[in-house]
Formats: C-alpha cells, structure tokens, sequence
C-alpha cells in the first residue's frame, strides 16, 4: 500500500459530490440519455462500493468495456474475499449512496421514478478538464453501468456475492 492510499480512501469516502457524479456516470452508461432501458434503483449501492476499494477500481479501469461483469469478477478468482466485502461496504456506504443520489437529483444529473424505481440520466456529457484520476473513476462508473445493463438483477447479485 503506497502511503496517501490511506488519505485517498478516506477523501472518497466522504465525498458524496465525487459519488454523484460516478452514480450519474453509472446510469449513463446504463441508459444513454434517451435511450429506453433503465438501471433499477437497487443497482445505485453497487457503485461506490467497487469504485471506492482501490483494488475493485483498478480492476473496473484495466478491464475492457467489452469483457463485462464476469471478467472484472474473475480478476478477484484468488481473492474471493474482496468481492464478499462489496456487500458489507455497500451498507457501510448506504449513507452516502443516499447522499449521492439526491446531490445527483439536485444538480440535475439524474431522476428517480419514484413508481418503478428506474434511475434516468439528464446529462449525456461527461465534464471536461479533470483530474486524470476522477477521469479514470468516471470512465469505470460508465463501464459498470454498461456491464450491468446486460444482465439481470439477479445475475449481477451472484457474479458480485451480493444481495440487493
């Protein structure tokens, strides 16, 4: 572990404005603006989890768009241990999901149907001018929704050792 790992973890995590913007990445990447099919709200917790353990990051940023969920699952083959703990940091994370979600819904990034519980995302474009390191965050987001939009609920449950 290099030795601003610890800081940098710490900034993520107590950052809901950085998590809006991932969520909003997510439903993107889900659901291009206009395009039909939505995420599910359950599918919201899943992404600070992984895009906020260092590990799960790197792995999100190094495995192509094409590969999909089972790729990035199967890189953690040897350490199973890191994806049962997206589960309890999904719940660690809870609060500021929450927070995130409704920063989102106030910036205008993203709507929630409050009948179907579908997550819409009102902005296409991503913003420019960032630090290569939030760059890399949000890219992975857009690619984690992608990933998910492929799959059941229930599938990215068994893939990730989750229940939502």
């Amino acid at each position: 572990m290099r030795p601003n790992q610890d800081l940098d973890e710490i900034y993520l995590m107590q950052n809901p404005a950085l998590g809006a913007s991932l969520l909003w990445r997510f439903a993107e990447g889900y659901a291009p603006k206009g395009y039909g099919l939505l995420p599910s709200m359950p599918l919201i917790f899943i992404v600070l989890p992984i895009l906020y353990h260092a590990q799960l990051r790197d792995a999100a940023k190094t495995t192509n768009q094409s590969s999909g969920l089972r790729v990035f699952a199967g890189k953690f083959k040897s350490q199973q241990e890191i994806l049962y703990g997206i589960q309890s940091r999904m719940l660690k994370l809870r609060n500021i999901s929450l927070a995130s979600t409704s920063i989102a819904i106030q910036c205008g990034l993203i709507s929630i149907n409050t009948v179907t519980a579908e997550v819409e995302s009102l902005r296409s474009k991503a913003p420019s001018g960032l630090d290569e390191k939030i760059k890399d965050m949000l890219r992975s987001a857009e690619k984690l929704g992608q990933w998910c939009k492929t799959l059941t609920i229930q599938e990215v449950q068994a893939i990730l050792r989750i229940k939502l």
